[in-house]
C-alpha cells in the first residue's frame, strides 16, 4: 500500500510538472508569438507613414515632415534602424525641398551611417544621391559630384537602372552648372535613354529640363523651347509642382536673354506660383530675383514686392548661421570617411599578414615533408642535418612572429615590458631549440644509416654503426 501511494504521488507530481511546462511553454510561445505580431505591425506602420509622407509632401510640407517625424519615434523605440534610416531620409528630403539645408543635412548624413553600418545599398545610394542635390544646391558642384559618383558606382553594381537614370540626370545637371557642358549632355542622354525604356514619367520632365538648358547653353535656343514644352507637358500629367516652378524659370531667363521681358516675366510669375505652391525656396527665390530686374526700371511697386519674396527666400536657405552649420557637418563627415577609409586599409593590410601567416604555416610541415623524404634518400648526411636545423629555426620563428602582436598589446607598446615578455619567451625557446636540434639531427642521422647500411667484407654482416657523441642534452 505504502508503494501504491509513493507512485500515485509520483505520477501526480509528474502530471503536475508537465502541465506546468506545457503551460509555461504556452505562455512562452504566445509571448514570442506577440513580439512578432508587434514587430511586425511596427514595421507596418513605419513603411504606410513613410509613404504618406511622400504622398503628401508636394502639396503639404508640414504633414510630410510630421509623418516622416512619426515613423522616426516608432522605429527608435522599436530599436529598427532600417525604418530609422527610412524616416530620417524621407525628413531630410522634406526639409531640403523647404530650403532648410542644415537640418536635412545632418539627417541624410545619420541616415547614410545606418545605411552603411547595415550595408543597405539601396538605401545608401539613396541618401548619397540626396546628399549630393544638397550639395548642388549650395552651389558646391564639384563635393555634390563627389556623392552622385559614389551613389553612381552602387546603382552600377546593383543593376538598378532605375536610381542609375536619376543619378546620371544629377550629374549632367551638376556639370551643366560647372560649364562643362558636352559633359553634362553625355550623362544627360543616358539618363534620358534609361527613363524611356524603364518608362519612367516621373524622372523623364527633369531630364528633359535639364537638356533644355544644355542647349540653352549651346545656343540652341529653338531646341531648349522645345524641350522646356515637352517638360512641362509631362510635368502637368504628374502635377510635378517643383518641376513645373523650375522648367517656368528656366524659359523665364531664356526669354530674358532674347529681351523679350513680357514673355520672361509671363513664364517668371508661373514659376513663382508653381513654386510657392510646392514650397521650395530656391525657386522661388529665382522667379522673384528675376522679377525684380524685370521691373526695376518700369514698375517700382513690384520691384520691392518681388524683391521682399526673393530676400525672403534667401535667407531661409542661406542664412550666417546656416551656412556654417552646413561647413561643420561637411567638415565631420570628411572625417568620417576617412576614418572609414582608413578602418579599410588597416583591414586590408591585416588580411594579407594574415594569408602570409596561414601560408607560413603550411610551408613548414611541407618542409618536414620533403626532408623526412631526402633522409630516406641518397642525400649527403650534411644536407639533412642544415635541413633539420633550417625547419627548426622556421618553427620557432613563426611562433615568435605570431605571438608578437599579442605581446605588443599585452605590452601596450612600452618597449621595456615588451623587451622583458620576449627575453622570457626566449629563456624558453633558445634551450628548446637547442634540444629539438640535437634530437632531429639524431633521428635524421640514425633513419640515414638504417636507409644506407655500411657493407662490411663479402659474406660479412654489416657492422652496426654508433653514435655516442650525438645523444640528446
Amino acid at each position: 500500500m505504502q508503494i501504491q501511494s509513493v507512485v500515485k504521488i509520483a505520477l501526480i507530481g509528474l502530471l503536475t510538472a508537465g502541465m506546468s511546462f506545457s503551460c509555461g511553454q504556452h505562455e512562452s510561445n504566445k509571448a514570442f508569438r506577440l513580439s512578432a505580431e508587434n514587430s511586425k505591425t511596427d514595421t507596418s506602420q513605419i513603411a504606410r507613414l513613410v509613404k504618406k509622407s511622400l504622398l503628401v509632401q508636394a502639396t503639404n510640407a508640414d504633414s510630410a515632415l510630421i509623418y516622416a517625424g512619426q515613423a522616426l519615434t516608432i522605429a527608435k523605440s522599436a530599436n529598427y534602424k532600417t525604418g530609422e534610416a527610412n524616416s530620417l531620409n524621407r525628413m531630410g528630403v522634406v526639409l531640403w525641398k523647404n530650403g532648410k539645408y542644415d537640418r536635412a543635412l545632418e539627417l541624410l548624413l545619420g541616415a547614410l551611417k545606418i545605411r552603411e553600418e547595415k550595408k543597405d545599398q539601396p538605401g545608401e545610394l539613396a541618401c548619397l544621391n540626396n546628399i549630393g542635390i544638397i550639395y548642388s544646391d549650395q552651389n558646391d558642384d564639384e563635393k555634390a559630384l563627389t556623392y552622385h559618383f559614389k551613389a553612381k558606382a552602387i546603382a552600377e553594381s546593383t543593376h538598378n537602372n532605375k536610381f542609375l537614370s536619376t543619378i546620371l540626370s544629377n550629374i549632367g545637371n551638376s556639370y551643366i552648372k560647372l560649364n562643362k557642358v558636352n559633359l553634362a549632355l553625355g550623362y544627360e542622354m543616358q539618363a534620358y535613354a534609361l527613363q524611356q525604356n524603364l518608362g519612367d514619367q516621373g524622372s523623364l520632365s527633369n531630364t528633359l529640363s535639364i537638356l533644355g538648358d544644355i542647349h540653352y547653353k549651346m545656343n540652341h535656343r529653338s531646341l531648349a523651347i522645345e524641350y522646356y514644352r515637352l517638360s512641362l507637358n509631362n510635368a502637368e500629367k504628374n502635377n510635378d509642382q517643383g518641376g513645373l516652378a523650375d522648367t517656368y524659370n528656366s524659359l523665364a531667363a531664356l526669354y530674358n536673354d532674347i529681351n523679350q521681358p513680357d514673355s520672361s516675366a509671363f513664364y517668371a510669375k508661373k514659376g513663382l506660383e508653381a513654386a510657392q505652391k510646392a514650397h521650395y525656396p530656391i525657386a522661388i527665390f529665382t522667379a522673384s530675383s528675376l522679377l525684380t530686374k524685370i521691373y526695376q526700371a518700369s514698375n517700382e511697386h513690384l520691384e520691392l514686392l518681388f524683391l521682399k519674396t526673393a530676400m525672403a527666400a534667401k535667407d531661409s536657405m542661406f542664412s550666417i548661421e546656416k551656412i556654417k552649420q552646413v561647413q561643420t557637418l561637411s567638415f565631420n563627415e570628411a572625417l568620417r570617411q576617412q576614418e572609414i577609409s582608413e578602418q579599410k586599409r588597416h583591414e586590408a593590410e591585416e588580411r594579407i599578414i594574415n594569408l602570409q601567416l596561414i601560408g607560413i604555416a603550411i610551408f613548414i610541415p611541407v618542409f618536414f615533408l620533403v626532408l623526412l623524404f631526402l633522409s630516406k634518400g641518397r642525400t649527403h648526411r650534411k644536407v639533412i642535418e642544415f635541413m633539420s636545423v633550417l625547419s627548426l629555426l622556421f618553427v620557432f620563428e613563426f611562433i615568435t612572429l605570431f605571438i608578437h602582436p599579442f605581446v605588443q598589446r599585452i605590452s601596450n607598446h612600452l618597449p621595456v615590458l615588451e623587451l622583458a615578455i620576449l627575453v622570457t619567451l626566449a629563456a624558453v625557446l633558445v634551450p628548446l631549440h637547442h634540444r629539438l636540434t640535437n634530437w632531429l639531427r639524431l633521428k635524421l642521422v640514425h633513419a640515414e644509416a638504417h636507409a644506407h647500411p655500411v657493407q662490411g667484407k663479402p659474406h660479412e654482416p654489416a657492422k652496426k654503426t654508433t653514435l655516442k657523441s650525438h645523444r640528446p642534452l
